[in-house]
Parts: C-alpha cells; structure tokens; sequence
C-alpha cells in the first residue's frame, strides 16, 4: 500500500512539472533561433552596406492574405541553419536602409515574434 501511495506521488509530481518542462524547453528553442535570426540580419545588413543593393534572392515577404510561409532554414556563414520552431520572413526596409526580418513561432505565441530592426 505505501509503495502504491509513492508511485502516485511521483505520478502527480511528474504531471505537474512536464508542461513547465516543454514550456521551458520551447523558450530554449526560440533563444535559439532568435540568435540565430540575429547573426543573419546581421550578415545581410552588412552585405547590403558593402554593396548597397538588395539582394533579391533573400526576398521572401509575408502575405497577411495568403499567409506565405516563411523560410525554415538559411544559410549562415556557410552553414545551413534550421530553425528549431518558427519562420522568417525577409522584406525590403522602407527607406532602402537595408532589410526587415519578421520572425514568428509556428505554434502562433505572440510572445516569440521578433522583428528586427528593432525601432
């Protein structure tokens, strides 16, 4: 009987922390990409002050509409990056000073929208 009482114990121990668990697992996945997002604006400002011109390759601009979905990997540095739960959209900033990038989760948390550059 005392053995079944502590299995149950773990059993509620353990239903409680697994949403705290995957909540914070996913504020991982997000600091990831946003990182991520980062050094890629970064490397694509930076071309754009080198060569003062859009590259329309990196184009992929979000369609309130349509719902266009975004880019779920890039190229950083030589290396393909995947992003971990989200997409990114890339526009033309309005005043041709570069890029825009607006990056959302695919699980639609308002909380993990990033837009860069920030204004």
């Amino acid at each position: 009987m005392e053995m079944l009482i502590v299995v149950a114990i773990i059993a509620v121990l353990v239903a409680v922390a697994i949403p705290t668990f995957s909540s914070q697992l996913h504020k991982a996945r997000v600091a990831t990409d946003w990182a991520n997002v980062r050094s890629y604006y970064a490397q694509l400002q930076y071309e754009f002050m080198e060569t003062g011109e859009i590259n329309k390759d990196y184009l992929k601009e979000f369609d309130h509409y349509g719902g266009t979905p975004g880019f779920t990997s890039f190229t950083l540095d030589g290396q393909t990056i995947n992003l971990r739960t989200g997409m990114l959209w890339v526009a033309k900033e309005d005043h041709n000073q570069g890029y825009n990038i607006l990056y959302a989760c695919t699980s639609g948390h308002p909380e993990c929208v990033l837009i860069l550059p920030m204004s």
